[in-house]
């Protein structure tokens, strides 16, 4: 029985994919819609008796707000759950890329279970209480989640075992998207020892599959 997002399919690719390949890495996320109109809440004008309105309350400074105490709260979350969520993601993220297409016509079982897992477990860990650190985290697991769905999206639904041409497109966009994913992951780790002088015992880029 095969595991959610497990597919096998013989991939076609074709010169005319080079070309589509070319032109999606280029592509940039859509921009954040800047056109909505904001609500206006009404505001009653107080009567010439009523007490003037209570001062607005001071906003609490956020914490952690200082180097040492940013450092400490980093400290927790790789001690207590990070490291472990960082490992995972990076080796599920090396055996799925093992399903990645290298030749025309190849015969590929591609398996995202583990790499899906491995994103919900991310998810649960809660942001990096450092803001660089946690852009990269994010990027990371919202690129490889991507790259999971539109992969996925790509495989033929009729029984076909040869992709069509917008199909193999899909699929090259989809591992475009995962490269992203790796390189924000790559960053996220770096950012982490260089910063805060965290890192695993052993390089999960350079352990086994």
């Amino acid at each position: 029985m095969n595991r959610p997002g497990r597919a096998r399919v013989a991939l076609l690719l074709t010169v005319v994919t080079a070309a589509l390949l070319t032109a999606c890495t280029g592509t940039d996320a859509d921009p954040a819609r800047a056109d909505a109109t904001p609500t206006t809440q009404p505001t009653s004008s107080p009567t010439p008796n009523s007490p003037p309105p209570p001062s607005p309350s001071p906003t609490a400074s956020p914490t952690p707000s200082t180097a040492a105490e940013i450092a400490e709260a980093v400290d927790k979350w790789y001690t207590y759950g990070g490291e472990t969520a960082m490992v995972s993601l990076i080796e599920e993220a090396r055996n799925a890329e093992s399903g990645r297409p290298r030749e025309a016509l190849e015969l590929m079982v591609l398996d995202f279970g583990g790499l899906t897992d491995a994103l919900s477990t991310a998810r649960l860990m809660g942001p990096i209480p450092d803001p660089k650190t946690q852009s990269a985290w994010a990027a990371a697991i919202e690129h490889l989640d991507g790259a999971v769905r539109e992969v996925l999206a790509s495989v033929p639904k009729d029984g076909r075992t040869i992709q069509s041409l917008q199909e193999t497109g899909q699929m090259l966009r989809g591992w475009s998207t995962f490269d992203e994913g790796i390189k924000s992951l790559k960053s996220a780790q770096a950012l982490l020892n260089r910063r805060f002088g965290l890192k695993p015992s052993v390089d999960p880029w350079e352990a086994g599959v």
